[in-house]
């Protein structure tokens, strides 16, 4: 089984009908997620989420993590 795991010192902005919230990074394998309710968000290349009315702003992660759009732009961490 594949978990999610907190990315430390990694924060993104989800914005939703002109609410923003920031919320902490999470890691799937190589996919990169925010937490959203009491679960977790897609991120994507194009400011877009798995949650059609949500996006995400900006993101900060930390000096050693960076991402790149990868199938279906999908931001994945590149290792």
């Amino acid at each position: 089984m594949h978990r999610f795991h907190l990315v430390d010192e990694a924060a993104v902005i989800l914005q939703s009908k002109g609410v923003y919230r920031q919320v902490k990074v999470f890691r799937r394998e190589n996919g990169l997620y925010a937490a959203h309710g009491s679960g977790f968000v897609r991120l994507y290349g194009n400011h877009g989420t798995s949650h059609p009315t949500l996006r995400w702003v900006d993101i900060e992660l930390p000096g050693n993590v960076s991402f790149t759009p990868g199938q279906f732009g999908k931001l994945e961490i590149i290792p």
